[in-house]
């Protein structure tokens, strides 16, 4: 797992996306925060924040950040999890594919709203 200069863990987007819907789908927090070596805690904040942004008004570019699990599957029937959008901004459609770098997303939002 790779560190940050702080020397916490930095846990990759598609990693919490796995773990959060493992959750919605039934499973014990307590239980993956032992699987994947996280604190309980830190585990319950991403779920937490998960439903938060189910729940937040939308900005004024209609833009609502969200976290959600999208299956996609290539030529071999195998899935593939990950995030995916597509972002409607009046004619113009831009499409996120799964496995796009949500770092690179954020900039790309952030561009947006500056804009505005």
């Amino acid at each position: 797992m790779p560190r940050r200069p702080s020397g916490r863990f930095k846990w990759p987007d598609e990693l919490k996306v796995k773990i959060i819907e493992r959750i919605e789908g039934g499973e014990k927090i307590a239980v993956i925060a032992r699987q994947v070596g996280a604190k309980e805690s830190l585990v319950s904040k991403w779920v937490k924040d998960h439903r938060d942004a189910l729940s937040r008004p939308v900005d004024r570019l209609g833009i609502v950040e969200v976290v959600g699990v999208a299956r996609s599957h290539s030529h071999n029937s195998q899935p593939k999890l990950g995030i995916a959008c597509d972002l409607h901004l009046g004619d113009m459609v831009l499409s996120i594919p799964v496995g796009y770098p949500g770092t690179h997303l954020a900039e790309i939002l952030r561009a947006l709203r500056a804009g505005q």
